[in-house]
């Protein structure tokens, strides 16, 4: 019987990913703020979110290991509940963190209706 999902293409993909996603998303949020001439805060803000690429893989290694089988020791990470309150702990913190760092760094840039609203608009 095979896997449906190969871990070794998983790999890959995400690897795949965290070089091209950082420079991809660079490129578009320079192309996106060069419409309003402010092509370098576009690039700086396409770059934060690119980086989400490389840290997505480092915290896929990181889950790999947490639910890992060892067939040697009989661990079984994927069967255990701290693992799985593990996993959910490091998903919020690291949500959290990227969320507090996105907004110091571009401070109103998630609050559109702000701008909506100073527009003339309905807010």
């Amino acid at each position: 019987m095979r896997e449906i999902v190969d871990v070794a293409v998983v790999e890959r993909v995400l690897l795949l990913l965290a070089v091209a996603v950082p420079a991809v998303a660079t490129l578009i949020g320079a192309l996106a703020g060069a419409r309003t001439r402010r092509a370098l805060i576009g690039a700086a803000k396409g770059l934060s979110v690119g980086i989400l690429g490389p840290l997505c893989y480092g915290l896929w290694h990181l889950y790999s290991y947490l639910v890992r089988y060892d067939p040697a020791t009989g661990y079984v990470g994927l069967h255990k509940v701290k693992v799985l309150a593990l996993n959910v702990g490091i998903f919020i913190v690291v949500g959290a963190i990227v969320g507090v760092l996105y907004s110091r760094v571009f401070p109103g840039a998630s609050d559109s209706s702000t701008e909506h609203t100073r527009a003339g608009g309905e807010g």
